[in-house]
């Protein structure tokens, strides 16, 4: 008797039909989940996310007064226990020796002998300490010397003199204790630090 019957021959083909659809479907599932990102190949290292940056204080408070830092100047910790405060303005060009040094201290004595004093950092044309040039001003109700000094200048931790540079200073009378603020650097730079030097200046002050 012959029992290859149409319903044997469907059930015997049917899973014949059915696994190629199947392993179709699975493919196509493959190919649309997400893959996860490929590993670095060996020896390369992913870069870190940039560090970042320290904000700057918008002001200084250095004993009695404070002072609004100008634009483009930096604040960092002062290098000596004898300053208050340390600003800097690097050169365009990168050459740190060139950078406009400002620093704010407390000092002794009268106001006359510290320019006396200022003045035998700078020496003019002939090696004779330079002559400066003060105004006195009222800022914030207090009496400021604002002193400038071009020659060569050489300070007590520059190993050498060095030409064609510039000194500023301003002695605020704020109490018993003065505050001296003298920025220092190449002529050149601090002419073009003026106007940051002036605002400076203007943004005295009292706590």
């Amino acid at each position: 008797m012959n029992h290859d019957t149409p319903l044997r021959r469907a059930a015997f083909y049917l899973p014949l039909v059915c696994i190629p659809l199947l392993a179709l479907q699975a493919c196509k599932e493959e190919a649309t989940s997400p893959q996860p990102a490929p590993a670095p190949s060996s020896g390369q290292t992913p870069s870190p996310a940039p560090a970042p940056q320290a904000s700057q204080p918008a002001a200084i408070t250095a004993g009695p007064i404070s002072l609004k830092i100008p634009a483009g100047w930096i604040s960092s910790p002062p290098s000596s226990p004898m300053r208050l405060a340390e600003l800097t303005v690097p050169d365009p060009s990168g050459d740190a020796a060139r950078t406009c040094l400002t620093t704010i201290s407390i000092a002794g004595g009268d106001v006359a002998s510290n320019i006396a004093r200022w003045e035998g950092q700078v020496k003019d044309a002939s090696g004779q300490p330079a002559k400066a040039q003060t105004v006195v001003r009222d800022i914030a109700g207090m009496k400021v010397h604002v002193v400038e000094i071009r020659g060569t200048y050489q300070g007590m931790s520059d190993p050498a003199p060095l030409p064609e540079w510039m000194m500023r200073g301003a002695i605020v009378e704020s109490g018993p204790q003065m505050v001296f603020i003298k920025s220092t650097g190449p002529a050149e730079g601090m002419t073009r630090i003026t106007e940051g030097w002036n605002a400076l200046v203007d943004s005295i002050t009292r706590n």
